[in-house]
């Protein structure tokens, strides 16, 4: 009778670690999707910046790790830096929040010599980006985010660095 009953309840206990450890991983998952709401991001064609949810951007213009931005009279220029196992992504977006369409190209500045993306229509209520892959040792290189509108003049980020 008790070899019988062994296997019934370790059948029991199975079943019951089981709920116990999908209903942690349920737990941790959405603690997890709470507390990251902000920080984990999708990648898309146009990255949103940590001040989304703001009007302007700092008057340091520092918003995180090699992040910067600064507030233009209809928008918010963007730049930052990021590095995995591979190349440093550099990357420039505008968030244009009013005004009319513009012609305009998103570049950076490394060290004196700016790089530009291909030329775009921007309307109000969208965000335009770029990005290029550099071969460099680290992302900490100083780095300045660029716009240039058509008509209207070129635009800056404060200096990306660590």
């Amino acid at each position: 009778m008790p070899a019988k009953l062994i296997p019934l309840s370790w059948k029991g206990f199975n079943m019951f670690a089981h709920k116990v450890i999908r209903s942690a991983a349920v737990t941790g998952l959405t603690l997890a999707a709470i507390a990251g709401g902000g920080v984990a991001q999708a990648s898309t064609p146009a990255p949103s910046g940590d001040v989304s949810i703001q009007e302007s951007c700092p008057s340091s213009g520092q918003i995180g790790y090699g992040r910067v931005c600064t507030t233009l009279s209809s928008g918010r220029l963007f730049h930052d830096k990021t590095q995995g196992s591979g190349p440093v992504n550099v990357r420039t977006w505008y968030e244009k929040s009013s005004g009319g369409t513009i012609s305009a190209k998103l570049g950076f500045n490394y060290a004196g010599t700016t790089t530009w993306g291909s030329t775009f229509s921007q309307a109000s209520g969208t965000t335009k980006s770029a990005s290029w892959d550099r071969n460099w040792a680290s992302d900490c290189y100083s780095t300045i985010g660029m716009l240039s509108v058509t008509g209207q003049g070129t635009f800056q980020t404060p200096s990306g660095t660590c």
